[in-house]
């Protein structure tokens, strides 16, 4: 074999020798970037659910204060209403009520928090109805929790078990009362609500919801 012909050959092998070393190079990149893709949206998706958790919480613990504070007669006694003024639905009451209305996603309660005799007071706030509402420009998804009009939490998913019941009311001896309960029977709610949010994974699509309940006791 002539010294051409070695060369020849030398060069067919190096240019064979490179192409499997791309091909393994090539299977190797695939690999990271799956690898690193799959890390990059489980981050993603952690990050989603800790600030969906986050936001639900936040709202949880607004309504649970509000409810604890629900019958608080800072002056003593149950303060008379103020002309409808602490009553939206202008009903025949002649006082404050601990719960003015309640259903399965309506809660409406009142407190005198300042003790000067009504619950009509804005700063702070004693007269507060939560429901459930649609979408708006600042409070986006399909439902939504309203605080007195406001927006109080987005996109609002059903909670495991809750039937699509936002409040769950309980008497004393913790029967369930069902979705039009007495107000003045009323001695525990349930709180239950979801949080939702969209994979961000475009492969796998879809919602995932993070739950957040509690229960709170009404005072009086």
């Amino acid at each position: 074999m002539t010294l051409r012909q070695l060369a020849a050959n030398d060069a067919g092998m190096m240019l064979i020798e490179q192409l499997i070393a791309a091909l393994l190079g090539l299977v190797v990149l695939g690999g990271l970037y799956g690898f690193y893709r799959s890390q990059l949206y489980v981050h993603l998706s952690q990050q989603m659910k800790s600030a969906a958790w986050e936001d639900g919480r936040g709202a949880l613990d607004i309504i649970v204060r509000d409810l604890k504070n629900a019958g608080s007669w800072g002056s003593g006694t149950v303060p008379p209403e103020t002309g409808g003024a602490d009553d939206p639905d202008k009903d025949a009451d002649s006082v404050c009520n601990r719960i003015y209305a309640a259903g399965p996603n309506l809660l409406h309660v009142q407190m005198d928090l300042n003790g000067n005799g009504n619950c009509a007071d804005t700063e702070p706030r004693e007269n507060v109805r939560y429901e459930i509402g649609g979408s708006t420009s600042t409070c986006p998804g399909p439902k939504t929790i309203r605080r007195n009009g406001d927006c109080l939490l987005s996109n609002v998913g059903v909670a495991k078990g809750s039937r699509d019941r936002l409040f769950t009311y309980f008497d004393a001896a913790g029967v369930d009362l069902g979705d039009m309960p007495e107000p003045s029977a009323v001695r525990r709610v349930r709180i239950g609500f979801g949080v939702e949010s969209k994979n961000p994974d475009p492969r796998q699509g879809g919602i995932f919801t993070i739950e957040v309940s509690t229960s709170v006791d009404l005072r009086n």
